[in-house]
């Protein structure tokens, strides 16, 4: 028997649901909510503020002026929405005296705010709907440090360790998102926005695998909603953290400056035992699975362990090649397997259609009601994911991970393409809707990082992901635009997410069942995921039928 397979043993013998777990999961949920707050804040920090002319003759003062006074419609056009124009008043006949020539329209150049809400719209004069793209080209940046980030996070997090690829991203983004409120332009903090998720935008990937590696099989989809539980609580936080604050730079105080805390990880939090062993680290691996016995009060056969020494590459039941410590080296070995290459693809594909559908609906839901609404939506497209976690925790372990995310993702789809057709007349009815295609893409969001952890070797598990997440990235970096389609149609940005996420579901059924499967170690394992579900399921009817005709003799 390899230590891998000592390994997996031991993980009994430890506890699937310890003290040890229980630590190591706090320590990791802290930075899952550092990074949903990380990567979203741009929906605050970049937002649009509805704003008007500002009208000196009529009484205006300053941008806090009253934002819809009663002349208000005798100096301003107003749109088909009922809100008025942004830069456009009626051209003044005195400019002491409040009198307007209506058919005659001109820009204005200093605007009331409507309310106390300040970004770096109002900053840098980004005014005007001319500038928006300017605005949403942020998020889009943000994403794009992501895929320019990924790979280099891959290689450290593979070669130097999982523990240390977090620490570096954490404090990495946390010294970013404090710099950028030193921004005196908006090219100096579209600069800093793309720079914080190219150091720090793989929080999540590296804190999935280093929880998900110390669990049981029948445990990882429990310790995995631990973590999404953690991602929709940091989503929630960001926006209460908004509503309370108002201005863009107390924001990014407010979240990144507690980012600091997190170099304390390097003493607290110890490193992947399943990385240690793939790098011949057994004596290092063995600390740490005494540390996990000793927390969980566990009896611990150390027969197994009394030889494990650092430098034992030859006992690690790998493929030790020295290959797979980066992305690069990691796909050249997946190009020899035309059973992963093409799993890769199609984990690609979903991931990118999971990440537009999942980021687009939460952008876009900061434009579902009036300016106060907009937190109290955010929030509760946020909070609608904790259900969702529990409802797809019961589909994986019951449906299997290809079924529930086909699923997930073909109710998404139908909930977003059906949301453009409700009737004005049940207009109420929308927002419930949009909630649901949240709740059903958040699913799949969960499915698709268990399914693909599950799918590849452990050498290559981090790289893959990462390769799969940054392919993913090609959503969420086309996400912050769909809101500028609303300029051809308030409903446009919905069908598109309803096309994508149903194309998505049809895919999601090409890949294999993994529910019950042991981590694949090596490629051979991971290309024979199948042949191991069909020799669980075989070994179940034999144990059923064996029962039954127990049942039948007594």
């Amino acid at each position: 028997m390899g230590v891998n397979e000592d390994f997996d043993a031991m993980l009994h013998d430890i506890g699937a649901c310890g003290l040890y777990q229980i630590r190591q999961y706090t320590l990791v949920a802290f930075a899952i909510m550092f990074s949903a707050v990380s990567s979203i804040g741009f929906v605050f920090t970049a937002a649009i503020v509805p704003h008007r002319c500002l009208i000196g003759a009529c009484g205006d003062e300053s941008e806090t002026s009253p934002f819809t006074p009663d002349w208000l419609s005798e100096a301003v056009p107003f749109k088909s929405n009922g809100q008025p124009e942004s830069c456009l008043m009626f051209q003044s006949l005195n400019a002491t005296i409040c009198e307007f020539e209506r058919n005659v329209q001109e820009r204005c150049y200093s605007w009331v705010m409507d309310g106390p809400e300040r970004t770096i719209q109002t900053e840098f004069s980004l005014m005007c709907p001319e500038n928006e793209w300017k605005l949403a080209l942020v998020g889009t940046l943000n994403n794009l440090g992501v895929l320019i980030g990924l790979p280099i996070s891959g290689f450290i997090s593979d070669r130097y360790g999982r523990k240390t690829a977090l620490v570096i991203a954490l404090v990495s983004a946390g010294i970013f998102g404090l710099l950028k409120t030193l921004a005196t332009s908006y090219i100096f903090f579209v600069i800093l926005e793309m720079m914080e998720p190219m150091f720090g935008g793989n929080i999540y990937g590296i804190s999935f695998i280093l929880a998900l590696e110390m669990v049981t099989p029948k445990k990882r989809v429990v310790g995995n909603m631990v973590i999404v539980f953690a991602y929709a609580f940091g989503n929630a936080l960001m926006g209460l953290i908004a509503w309370a604050a108002r201005d863009w730079r107390v924001i990014l105080w407010a979240t990144n400056a507690p980012a600091l805390l997190f170099v304390l990880y390097i003493w607290v939090l110890p490193e992947s035992v399943r990385w240690l062993m793939s790098r011949g680290r057994l004596g290092d691996a063995k600390k740490v699975v005494e540390f996990a016995a000793k927390l969980n009060k566990a009896d611990l056969d150390k027969e197994s362990m009394k030889d494990w020494q650092n430098g034992q590459l030859d006992r690690v039941d790998t493929d030790a090649t020295g290959k797979g410590d980066n992305l690069w080296s990691s796909l050249r070995q997946v190009t020899k397997s035309g059973v992963l290459l093409l799993r890769l693809a199609l984990c690609s594909f979903c991931w990118a259609s999971v990440t537009l559908v999942y980021y687009g609906l939460s952008l876009n839901s900061v434009s579902l009601g009036g300016t106060e609404n907009k937190y109290l939506n955010f929030i509760s497209t946020s909070l609608v994911e904790a259900p969702s976690y529990l409802i797809t925790w019961q589909c994986m372990n019951r449906l299997g991970r290809r079924r529930t995310l086909c699923l997930t993702f073909v109710a998404s789809g139908i909930a977003c393409f059906v949301n453009p057709f409700v009737p004005d007349n049940a207009g109420a009815a929308r927002l419930p809707l949009y909630l649901f295609g949240k709740f059903a893409i958040t699913g799949a969001f969960d499915t698709v990082y268990v399914f693909t952890a599950e799918i590849f070797p452990t050498k290559l598990r981090n790289s893959l992901l990462g390769t799969c997440s940054m392919v993913g990235r090609i959503g969420s970096m086309l996400a912050p635009q769909t809101p500028l389609l609303t300029k051809f149609s308030k409903f446009l940005p919905l069908a598109l997410f309803g096309v994508v996420a149903l194309v998505a579901g049809a895919v999601a059924l090409f890949l294999p069942e993994t529910k019950g499967t042991s981590l694949p170690v090596t490629i051979k394992e991971a290309e024979e995921i199948s042949k191991q579900r069909k020799k669980l399921r075989q070994n179940q009817e034999d144990i059923q039928s064996d029962q039954e005709a127990t049942n039948q003799i007594i």
